[in-house]
């Protein structure tokens, strides 16, 4: 199995990195999908979101042999598992799929392929000082870094009101200098406020970040 690698952003969090390498049919072969799982994967008509879909099962199978119970979706399309022994967020992009969990707090975690067309978007998700904040120098990777961390926080709160743009805000950070990859956060929303922390990577093309 191509699990690439572990991750340990912070105490009680961990997480994995999952090369896709494998067809749909070789990943299925290692699951043992529940009926409503199987209805779900049924419905895929493209290749690459069965193996996507598959991917991020078995790595969260793999983080926790055995699998404790299934992974089911709340009404708003957030992952939990039945048992509720971990809180949990899953991500997936080209060839990777990537998983987080915690055992007792919200997590999120979000990898992107960086491309070029972020700048042309950068205004729908960024507010002014946010995108005042971005230095000209690895300019792709840090607007990434914000696509992805509010994408991560945005699925740590699990609610769709949440505004992007104008509830989640990212603090300045100098992506050059700052050699534990983190980064500040804060969400605003229904009279209240709360501080989260981001870490990021770069791996190959791709931004991962996770937020706890």
């Amino acid at each position: 199995m191509p699990l690439l690698r572990e991750i340990n952003p912070a105490d009680g969090i961990r997480g994995g990195i999952w090369r896709i390498t494998e067809n749909a049919e070789e990943l299925l072969d290692n699951l043992n999908l529940s009926s409503s799982e199987t209805i779900v994967y049924a419905s895929f008509r493209h290749e690459l979101r069965k193996k996507q879909w598959l991917a991020y099962r078995a790595l969260l199978q793999q983080l926790l042999s055995p699998l404790p119970s299934n992974l089911s979706y709340d009404a708003n399309g957030k992952p939990y598992l039945d048992s509720g022994s971990h809180l949990i967020s899953v991500s997936h992009a080209g060839e990777f799929a990537a998983v987080v969990l915690s055992e007792n707090n919200a997590v999120g975690i979000d990898i992107e392929k960086m491309k070029d067309r972020v700048e042309r978007v950068k205004e729908r998700f960024l507010q002014k000082r946010e995108l005042e904040s971005i230095g000209s120098e690895c300019r792709l990777e840090q607007l990434y870094v914000f696509w992805g961390g509010k994408e991560a926080l945005y699925k740590l709160q699990g609610k769709p009101d949440v505004d992007f743009k104008n509830d989640i805000y990212i603090h300045p950070f100098d992506y050059l200098c700052h050699t534990n990859f983190e980064c500040n956060a804060t969400i605003s929303f229904n009279n209240s406020q709360k501080d989260y922390t981001l870490c990021y990577e770069v791996i190959e093309d791709f931004m991962l970040v996770v937020a706890f």
